[in-house]
């Protein structure tokens, strides 16, 4: 079919003839970079006059091709229009050239002259376009991905057995570029371990190949291609170290050579640590027990017992993981301590009397042996509590250790014991009072004082060292005496303030607090709104206790036996609000 680009005509009737070119593509030579076409010059009356114009004398008459440039055909010949004749001036059929990069815009001419009044000639151009005849080389690869030190195949298909190809592989800044001769479809290439390096801030890069395309050594095209390059998770990209552990004492003597519950403290440093492939450092977290830490070297306190296990995962920039473990063990200790059972009045021999001139007390230690490596030091001293000083210090033999020959039956006496080991430097003192004799009733010398089941110590008292059974009433016409307890406190409120009153006789204390509110506490809602820490007595048992708020209203409140200050109210509370809360509290010892 062609296609047809049509032109002009002279004369006086040239308005009524076609003139134009017609090209048709028959063939194209991929391996000579060539097509074959067939261009027809042609003339044609348009309006289907039979009487058209005709010159039948050849010498007359001229048609030319000039195809590319070159003229192909010029010659004499006879032209006949008459009767609807489609005239073929001048045919040509031939190879055309295309350009390196497979491309060909054809340029193409033709023209006639005709020895006739009413038609004298024509001429038209064009420039034809030519399929594209294909030039760069394609390739197939045999895998998806690729590793650093694995191989991956190019297949090569290529438009001419004759052509040469330069292949080249790259990630980053490292590549290799291999000349690939004529007529060879395959090339396998070995990637290199150390191209690892390129990537470091991931574990995933790009292999860029690049197939370029030579004939006669003239660059024809190239084909490009990207396929992910993937470090793998193994150790020989993943980073290394070693754990070292160092032992800090804090106290504990160096013989004992042990780390020690409470005490001793652990160091974790990494040494030996090593980047693969140009990696560098991502993240660390160390864990010892339950506590992690995120920084080296890092310090560890030791609060558990028996084996524990360390644990650290290092992470590098590619987000490779070195996980390591160790382990030490941790030798349980306790401050030491002494339980003292008993101190009775006895005779020298150690037979109890309860007017007995010495004291016999039945006791026993409880310290940390840390495997046989720790020792315990138990001293002893006592004195009469009209005194203010403690006496000489006895080394008390085993338990039952009997000791005095000057104890008195009318004073009372403290007995302190004292207790270090090889850790704990200073002496812990455990205390224990010793009553006067007992005697069924006895008064003062003087008469001013008294006592049933026991000695009178003190001067306008009585004294009952029995339990009191009262079956009807007690009136107290003076005053019933109390103790400061030790109070201290914290609120979550501002302005606490907190009296209390210590009654030992009764085991009772009654506390009144105030304090206001840092924010809005909502209705039927119980809040903490501060905290008791009492050390005399050391923990109360809570009865119900009243609540009142600055605006007169009522509610529930009281001091739990964590210490804990709880407010319950009807209505909500605004912020700034006190709050009186009072109550009564039974003391657990």
């Amino acid at each position: 079919m062609g296609i047809n680009y049509h032109g002009k005509c002279t004369g006086v009737s040239g308005g009524k003839y076609n003139l134009w070119l017609n090209v048709s593509e028959n063939s194209q030579n991929v391996n000579a970079n060539k097509s074959n076409v067939t261009i027809k010059l042609l003339l044609k009356r348009n309006d289907g006059y039979s009487a058209s114009a005709y010159n039948l004398n050849e010498s007359s008459n001229t048609a030319r091709l000039t195809v590319g440039g070159s003229v192909k055909v010029n010659k004499n010949l006879a032209i006949d229009t008459r009767n609807g004749a489609t005239v073929t001036l001048a045919q040509w059929t031939g190879d055309v050239s295309h350009n390196g990069d497979g491309t060909l815009s054809l340029s193409v001419s033709g023209d006639f002259t005709m020895g006739s009044n009413n038609l004298t000639g024509g001429a038209v151009n064009c420039s034809f376009k030519c399929t594209t005849i294909p030039r760069a080389s394609a390739f197939a690869l045999s895998a998806a991905v690729v590793n650093p030190g694995g191989e991956i195949k190019a297949t090569i298909y290529s438009a001419s057995k004759s052509f040469t190809h330069k292949i080249n592989f790259g990630v980053g800044d490292k590549s290799v570029s291999v000349d690939v001769g004529a007529g060879v479809s395959e090339y396998t290439m070995s990637i290199p371990k150390e191209w690892a390096s390129q990537v470091t801030d991931s574990a995933r890069g790009t292999l860029k190949i690049t197939l370029k395309t030579y004939n006669n050594g003239v660059h024809i095209g190239s084909t490009n291609r990207n396929i992910p390059f993937i470090i793998p998770e193994i150790s020989d990209y993943k980073p290394d170290f070693n754990i070292a552990l160092q032992r800090l004492d804090n106290g504990v003597p160096e013989g004992i050579d042990q780390y020690v519950k409470g005490i001793s403290r652990l160091k974790i440093d990494l040494t030996d640590v090593t980047f693969k492939c140009g990696a560098s450092f991502g993240s660390v977290a160390i864990t010892v027990g339950d506590i992690t830490k995120r920084s080296v070297p890092s310090v560890f306190e030791l609060t558990k017992s028996g084996e524990v296990k360390i644990t650290v995962s290092f992470k590098d920039s590619r987000g490779f993981i070195t996980e390591k473990t160790d382990n030490i063990t941790v030798s349980d200790y306790k401050a030491p301590s002494v339980r003292i059972k008993s101190i009775e009045r006895c005779d020298e021999d150690g037979a109890l009397n309860s007017q007995g001139k010495y004291l016999v007390v039945d006791y026993s230690t409880v310290y940390s042996s840390l495997n046989g490596k720790n020792n315990c030091d138990l001293l002893l001293h006592f004195k009469d509590t009209k005194t203010t000083c403690f006496g000489d210090s006895l080394k008390p033999m085993a338990s039952p250790f009997v000791f005095g020959g000057f104890i008195e039956e009318g004073s009372s006496y403290e007995v302190e014991m004292l207790v270090k080991d090889e850790i704990c430097n200073d002496y812990i003192g455990f205390t224990r009072s010793v009553p006067v004799a007992a005697i069924p009733f006895n008064i003062r010398r003087g008469g001013k004082g008294a006592a049933f089941g026991k000695f009178a110590e003190r001067e306008n008292e009585l004294s009952v060292a029995w339990d009191l059974n009262l079956l009807g009433n007690m009136k107290v016409s003076g005053v019933l005496n109390y103790e400061e307890p030790v109070v201290e406190t914290t609120a979550n409120g501002e302005n606490l303030t907190c009296v209390a009153r210590y009654f030992p006789p009764l085991r009772m204390v009654w506390l009144g607090l105030r304090v206001q509110a840092t924010k809005e506490l909502s209705a039927n809602v119980s809040h903490t709104v501060a905290k008791i820490q009492g050390k005399t007595p050391a923990f109360f048992t809570p009865l119900q206790g009243l609540a009142n708020y600055e605006n007169g209203g009522q509610g529930t409140g009281g001091i739990l036996n964590t210490g804990e200050v709880s407010f319950r109210s009807d209505v909500a509370i605004a912020k700034g609000t006190y709050i009186y809360i009072s109550g009564i509290y039974i003391t657990k010892e």
